[in-house]
């Protein structure tokens, strides 16, 4: 271990000591948490049995909505010193990611060495867009392709200053209703490749009865153009997975909303919608590469279904929560017109690989099916019987 991993790991220790946490090996995973209580585990989802059990744990009297925690995030935080700092557009150019994917990327210039002026102590709550997880969706809860990363970060910060933000998170989650002695908080060193730079972080897992709610990063070793390394501390939770976790309610999406569809839509239809949403009223237009490309694929998620949902309310409801939290440079109707030209334009190509046709896709469905059935290429019998094929 080197020196300076060395005094970042000693503070760790201390720390945890002081504030009477204890260290232990998980009996499943064999890796190193801390905890308070006699845990029989380190409270990851897979070591509590594929499974949340912190459902089983008494939820608070109120029910904790998104906006609500947003508005005490902001104020927890910024009565402790915190810049409130901006989110980033959701759109990434020329970046390490086609969208924005953490709130640290509000350092990024500093991160790769440009000379900007920043404060060097942040809390950011920055809508992010992470596809890696969209085939699970349906298969388990709490997960999502978007939501809101509510992070505080540092730059350059010393190891002492960065656990002093850690337990003012621990405060945080207390304020909230959330008991921390329930919480694991589980350890890894982690090699990061940023463009080419290996860079290392002590990394804390945030597990709550196997749910993973948040990450405490510290970047040892980040390399400047003057010869010289930058820390960044970096800690942040997904504001819907901690609402869940503090609310315990059946759903991950109850608080997302809305509920009136959380109970009779599948996961993956609403949170495609969401998505979509999010990027669209971004300034992200549908194609064939890029984020375009991206985009589109979301909306092929749901184009067959969107006929028989009530499309416009969804979208202008999760425009409406986004607006909460950034800026979106896109109007609500352009947004709607965006994300429904490509619903038809994905029905339409879609119908002309059934039938075997070549007609135009660049129009209303029901125009392109009127036109189709007009000109004799597809007779009404043939679209009534692939109906009842498919019901």
């Amino acid at each position: 271990m080197d020196k300076s991993r060395h005094v970042v790991v000693m503070a760790r220790e201390q720390f945890f000591m002081r504030h009477n946490w204890q260290l232990k090996k998980c009996g499943i995973c064999q890796e190193n948490y801390y905890t308070k209580r006699n845990l029989p585990n380190c409270g990851s989802y897979k070591c509590s049995g594929q499974c949340y059990v912190f459902r089983d744990i008494p939820a608070p009297k109120n029910y904790l909505e998104l906006e609500e925690y947003t508005t005490r995030f902001h104020d927890f935080f910024s009565c402790r010193g915190y810049s409130i700092h901006p989110p980033n557009q959701i759109g990434r150019m020329e970046e390490r990611t086609l969208f924005a994917s953490t709130a640290g990327q509000i350092y990024d210039n500093l991160i790769f060495g440009a000379d900007v002026s920043l404060s060097s102590r942040c809390a950011v709550q920055q809508p992010v867009i992470r596809l890696q997880g969209i085939n699970d969706i349906d298969l388990m809860e709490g997960i999502s392709t978007s939501f809101l990363h509510t992070a505080t970060e540092m730059w350059n910060p010393g190891i002492i200053d960065h656990y002093i933000a850690f337990d003012n998170w621990l405060d945080y989650l207390s304020s909230l209703g959330l008991y921390v002695g329930d919480l694991c908080f589980k350890t890894k060193e982690a090699i990061n490749d940023w463009s080419g730079n290996a860079v290392t972080s002590e990394m804390l897992k945030i597990n709550y009865g196997g749910l993973e709610i948040g990450i405490a990063n510290f970047f040892l070793d980040i390399p400047q153009p003057n010869n010289t390394i930058a820390t960044l501390s970096d800690i942040g939770v997904g504001a819907e997975r901690l609402i869940w976790a503090i609310n315990k309610s059946s759903s991950y999406f109850d608080s997302i909303g809305p509920v009136s569809y959380v109970i009779i839509l599948k996961r993956m239809i609403l949170d495609s919608i969401r998505t979509a949403t999010l990027m669209a009223s971004s300034g992200v237009i549908p194609d064939h590469k890029n984020q375009g490309f991206k985009l589109r694929a979301i909306i092929g998620r749901v184009a067959d279904q969107a006929q028989c949902l009530n499309f416009y309310e969804l979208v202008k409801y999760y425009y409406n929560q986004w607006s909460m939290f950034i800026d979106l440079p896109i109007s609500f109707e352009r947004t709607y017109s965006i994300i429904w030209r490509e619903v038809n334009r994905n029905l339409n190509l879609k119908t002309n690989t059934l039938f075997k046709i070549d007609e135009l896709p660049i129009t209303s469905h029901e125009e392109y099916l009127r036109k189709a059935i007009q000109k004799k290429v597809i007779s009404i019998s043939h679209l009534w019987n692939r109906k009842k094929e498919n019901i």
